[in-house]
């Protein structure tokens, strides 16, 4: 088991075959360089705990808000019951909001503008040191010590790492306090440009309504029409009355011409009002020169013009009812555009405000020694099997040569042996 060196040999054999004890191999390698492996996790320890005790504390805090559950203003009156015209209005240059407001205000967060806004309340560039007092170094400095997540309630967490806590603190408080301001800001601007829109889109409406009103009104005044379903109606009842009325006449007309002749006074009676009763129907139903002069009264629409004046009393009538539900919905609109353009009210509700934190975040200390304690041991193991592979490959190849060398001199020994007897037996020849 022991070598001349008092080494153990990891080539011992046995009947000429290796020994299979790999394990017994592997602690005696541990054992032999313990001192080495015990020293380099030793001063490893103390070099990473006394490094990790120079490392400043960093504390967390967080501040917590929610965010509105939905969208007020123009789309929340939109969604409650508007017509899927006004719907679209998003379509026409509105821009009424979205669906994914907690992201909209992550992004907010995240904003070059609001970073440097904290940087500059906080003078972040002398307290981060920043290299030649730069902000932009400053800002990525801060953009990786702040967390910005969306709770699975829904609600927006704001968390700042700091070396003092009520620093920490103060700039989570402060990125809410950002968040507010920069969504008034931007939901100001938003209205405003919301309320122009609507405001344009209203007084074109009350142009367009007021030409449609007018464009109804000269075509009521000329043809008397003002309610032209109702009108017809009345027209086709005193028609189918009249016609009654003149088919009973014509019975009475014809049994009176044949009692009592033509010339009987109550036949021509009889014929004058047949023949009135066949003009009043034909002025139904073909009209006259001058049934729709302001100066007549006659309020029936004769059939045959029915068709012609329908159509363009229905078209003239749908503008009318057009621009006139366009008033009924733009008008409302254009007001909440104005109450929302002048709206001052928190976007955002803190549910949680950041407090100093008591205990720190970061560095986890022990942690990080026990993590360079381990690699230290898995270094120094790895160095004391190579070094143990290297020192008996350097004692195996030593032993070859040593036994070439001795092979070589038997040789020589071997020769000189046989040429000093060939010379021996050469002289005894002679």
């Amino acid at each position: 088991m022991t070598d001349n060196n008092n080494s153990y040999n990891l080539d011992d054999r046995v009947d000429g075959q290796p020994k299979q004890n790999y394990l017994f191999d592997y602690l005696y390698i541990l054992f032999k360089r313990r001192k080495v492996i015990l020293l380099s996790i030793l001063i490893t320890g103390v070099l990473t705990a006394g490094i990790v005790l120079l490392m400043p504390n960093w504390y967390a805090a967080t501040a917590s808000v929610l965010p509105p559950k939905r969208p007020g203003g123009l789309l929340s009156m939109l969604e409650g019951g508007a017509s899927s015209l006004f719907k679209n209005l998003a379509g026409l240059g509105v821009r009424l909001g979205g669906s994914s407001e907690a992201y909209s205000y992550i992004a907010i967060l995240q904003s070059r503008s609001a970073m440097e806004r904290v940087v500059q309340k906080f003078d972040l560039v002398k307290v981060y040191e920043s290299r030649k007092n730069s902000v932009e170094e400053a800002i990525r400095t801060l953009s990786e010590n702040v967390e910005f997540d969306i709770a699975t309630e829904g609600n927006i967490t704001v968390t700042v790492y700091d070396k003092s806590p009520q620093r920490a603190a103060d700039m989570a408080n402060y990125f809410v306090e950002l968040l507010n301001e920069i969504s008034r800001q931007l939901g100001s601007t938003e209205a405003r440009n919301n309320r122009e829109f609507i405001e344009k889109r209203y007084r074109q409406n009350i142009d367009d309504l007021r030409s449609a009103e007018d464009s109804l009104k000269v075509f009521q005044q000329k043809y008397g029409i003002y309610a032209l379903p109702e009108q017809t109606e009345s027209a086709i009842k005193a028609a189918a009355e009249l016609k009654s009325a003149q088919v009973q006449k014509q019975m009475e007309f014809d049994i009176a011409k044949r009692v009592f002749g033509a010339e009987n006074p109550r036949a021509q009676a009889l014929q004058l009002e047949l023949a009135e009763m066949n003009r009043k129907l034909s002025e139904i139903k073909y009209g006259t020169e001058d049934w729709f002069n302001k100066s007549s009264l006659n309020f029936f629409v004769p059939f045959k013009d029915v068709p012609e004046l329908g159509t363009e009393y229905i078209r003239r009538f749908r503008d009318f009812e057009i621009q006139n539900r366009l008033m009924e919905f733009l008008l409302p609109l254009y007001e909440q555009a104005k109450i929302d353009e002048n709206k001052d009210t928190p976007v955002v509700l803190m549910l949680d405000k950041a407090v100093p934190p008591e205990r720190k975040k970061r560095p986890h200390r022990t942690l990080i020694v026990l993590i360079f304690v381990f690699l230290a041991a898995m270094f120094s193991t790895a160095w004391a099997f190579i070094r143990e592979i290297y020192e008996r490959e350097k004692e195996r190849n030593w032993k070859v040569g040593a036994m070439a060398e001795e092979l070589r001199h038997g040789s020589i020994y071997r020769k000189l042996l046989g040429a000093t007897a060939s010379e021996e037996k050469d002289r005894r020849g002679l």
